[in-house]
């Protein structure tokens, strides 16, 4: 694996990817140092980027799944649930077809039924 620094910068760079350096600073002094990530803290940085992606679509099917759970009771036998709540729900379930985060362009929740 490649794994460098740049000594001016501290700027490390594993595999072609960049990792800024860490800022310290001493609490007596004042004084700032920036210190380069080693090899194994860039390694797992990268394990962190790489799976940013599977951790934000799993926080918006959490929420979803929030939202769902919360009309749930609507589709016991004994309540007739309105075409209203039948399409928010609907909208809920395919909201990840549309969107991986909710940080996404444009991303926004259905909005409850009023009736």
């Amino acid at each position: 694996m490649a794994y460098s620094v740049n000594e001016d910068t501290k700027v490390a760079t594993y595999n072609g990817d960049t990792f800024p350096p860490t800022q310290r600073t001493n609490a007596q002094t004042g004084k700032t140092t920036l210190i380069s990530k080693s090899e194994a803290e860039c390694i797992e940085v990268k394990k962190l980027r790489d799976n940013a992606p599977n951790e934000m679509l799993n926080a918006l099917r959490l929420k979803r799944n929030g939202l769902l759970a919360q009309t749930d009771w609507m589709g016991s036998s004994d309540v007739t649930m309105s075409d209203a709540w039948k399409k928010y729900r609907q909208e809920l379930r395919d909201i990840t077809k549309t969107f991986k985060s909710m940080s996404d362009k444009d991303f926004k929740f259905p909005e409850k039924p009023t009736e």
